[in-house]
């Protein structure tokens, strides 16, 4: 065998592995191909989709799962320093990290004009909720059971996912 050719097991593993890199760079454009440093995001990715949910567009310079990835960093915690209302600070503390000004208003509703609508949300979209009193704003991270999943501040005292009914959708905003 010269120098050049590949045994039968090494061929087979060379085909497999340039077919596996083809279909990749085929099927997910370059902005998209993103490897996050939280491995639990790739659980919440739809099909089609990066390892992160990265979706096929990137907005504002920061992908949707670059967006999802800064928020998970707070889960649990609430790094505004409020104690109520605080849903919309923290949306505007993230599009800060992310690079964007966001809404710079404290109220959820206001991200009802930020952005771009859109009417399919893609994960790291904001979503703009009703609630008795305001709104609620967050991340949306996908589907669940029929219902919206946001990644959220001020849920529960603190950054915390959530499902939500699709009947207090106010809005879909594309940073």
């Amino acid at each position: 065998m010269s120098k050049f050719e590949l045994g039968r097991n090494g061929g087979l593993a060379f085909s497999f592995a340039a077919a596996v890199l083809a279909a990749v760079c085929v099927q997910t454009p370059a902005a998209a191909r993103i490897v996050d440093e939280d491995p639990s995001l790739a659980r919440h990715a739809p099909a089609g989709t990066g390892a992160g949910g990265a979706a096929a567009s990137v907005f504002g310079g920061r992908s949707g799962s670059q967006t999802l990835s800064i928020a998970r960093r707070y889960l649990g915690g609430n790094p505004t320093g409020q104690r109520s209302r605080w849903c919309a600070d923290f949306v505007n503390l993230v599009e800060q990290k992310a690079g964007r000004d966001g809404s710079g208003s404290r109220a959820a509703r206001s991200y009802l004009s930020y952005g771009k609508k859109v009417a399919k949300p893609q994960p790291g979209d904001i979503v703009v909720l009703s609630r008795v009193g305001g709104g609620h704003v967050g991340y949306f991270m996908g589907w669940k059971d029929g219902k919206i999943e946001l990644l959220s501040g001020n849920h529960g005292k603190k950054v915390g996912i959530g499902t939500y009914p699709t009947s207090r959708v106010l809005g879909y905003r594309r940073p």
